[in-house]
Formats: structure tokens, C-alpha cells, sequence
């Protein structure tokens, strides 16, 4: 199986590349969402991939890094989930975002993406749930964070803005117990405010915070 290619990129389209490795050329498909995420034509890249194994045809998946293959292998085991439906859930959505959403059970985030209704998302929550708490421990950690971390009440619908923002300053690379701080103090300066307490604006003051440390 190719698992990961190295090459330069001779064309780019909105939902596939041709990358050229040592003179062979492979067609790559990915989420029209995920192409930004690959540099320009001409340019070396490094791309993950997945070969999908049909009766008739072989194609290649493929993924700017190892966590959203992975997150990739994951959803094809549900049943209904095909490579397409698959590929488009993780140009949607983030390794952190997925996690979060089947971790606390947040059908409507899931429904956001085009080709998952109710019943799907649903049966994506209920095969994946454990698996992504073996598969991704790190995110599961993030998201069974409660937005009780950084004063939001937790009866609210608020809950999952609170660990979003708390998983987007963790994928920054700031510690848990920094983002919380920061968190706390941005969700308090916007509802003195009366401003709309959202991921954007969590993060806006809550970066202003970081900054000054």
C-alpha cells in the first residue's frame, strides 16, 4: 500500500493533483475544501494517502498530514461512509472539531456537512464514539473539556464554543492551563460588553491576553 509520496506537483485541480516521483506521475484526489491546504503547481509536497480498492479501479486519497488520514481511516469503517462522503467530512472539519462533536454527542455540527443528514450523523456518532477515544486520545482529551473551565455555565448552549476555543489555542500551541486563563478572561470582557460571546470572539481577546504574558 502507498501510505505517504514526496513529490513536485505537475497539475492541481479542485478535487485531485498529479504529483510526479521519480518520473511517475499519480493522480491524487482530495476535498475540493482541502485544496488550499497543498502548495502550487511546480512546488515539492509531501502528501498522506489512501489507496481505495475497488472491483475495477484503484484511487488514491490524499491528506496534508497523518492526523486527518487517520481521521480519514476512521470514518470508512462507519457503515454508509464511502471514500467521497469521507473525504468530504475531513475537508470540512477539523481532526479537533470531529472529535469534539462525537465526543459530545453534536449531531447538528455534523449535519453542517454537505452529504451527512441526521440518520448519518447519528451512526457516525454511535460506531465512532469509543474509537475515537482509543484512535485520538489527545483530542478526546480536549474534547471533553467543559466550557465550566473558563466560566461559561455549563447548562448553556454555549458549551461547545467553550471547547472549541479551548481546542483552536491548544492546537496554537499554548498550554491548557494558558488558554483557560485567557479564555476566562476574554468570555467575562465580552459579556461586560454585551458582545456576542462566539469562537471568533473568544479568540480575538483571548489572543490580546496571550500576547502580554
Amino acid at each position: 500500500m502507498i501510505a505517504v509520496l514526496t513529490g513536485k506537483i505537475l497539475q492541481k485541480h479542485p478535487e485531485s493533483m498529479i504529483i510526479t516521483v521519480q518520473g511517475i506521475g499519480f493522480e491524487i484526489f482530495y476535498d475540493s475544501l482541502m485544496a488550499d491546504q497543498f502548495p502550487a503547481i511546480g512546488e515539492e509536497v509531501t502528501v498522506w494517502t489512501y489507496m481505495n480498492v475497488r472491483e475495477n479501479e484503484m484511487s488514491l486519497y490524499g491528506f496534508p498530514n497523518q492526523e486527518i488520514k487517520k481521521l480519514y481511516e476512521l470514518l470508512i469503517t462507519v457503515s454508509g461512509i464511502g471514500p467521497k462522503v469521507a473525504s468530504g467530512i475531513v475537508g470540512g472539519m477539523s481532526p479537533e472539531r470531529f472529535a469534539m462533536a462525537v465526543l459530545n454527542d453534536d449531531v447538528k455540527s455534523l449535519t453542517q456537512i454537505k452529504g451527512i443528514g441526521n440518520k448519518g450523523a447519528q451512526r457516525i456518532i454511535l460506531e465512532l464514539k469509543d474509537k475515537v477515544k482509543k484512535s485520538l486520545p489527545d483530542l478526546s482529551k480536549v474534547g471533553t473539556k467543559t466550557s465550566a473551565n473558563i466560566g461559561i455555565p455549563t447548562d448553556s448552549n454555549l458549551l461547545s464554543v467553550g471547547q472549541e476555543s479551548i481546542a483552536a489555542l491548544m492546537v496554537l500551541g499554548y498550554k491548557e492551563s494558558e488558554a483557560e486563563k485567557a479564555l476566562e478572561k476574554a468570555y467575562y470582557e465580552l459579556k461586560e460588553k454585551d458582545l456576542e460571546i462566539a469562537v471568533e470572539s473568544l479568540l480575538k481577546y483571548a489572543l490580546k491576553y496571550l500576547s502580554v504574558l
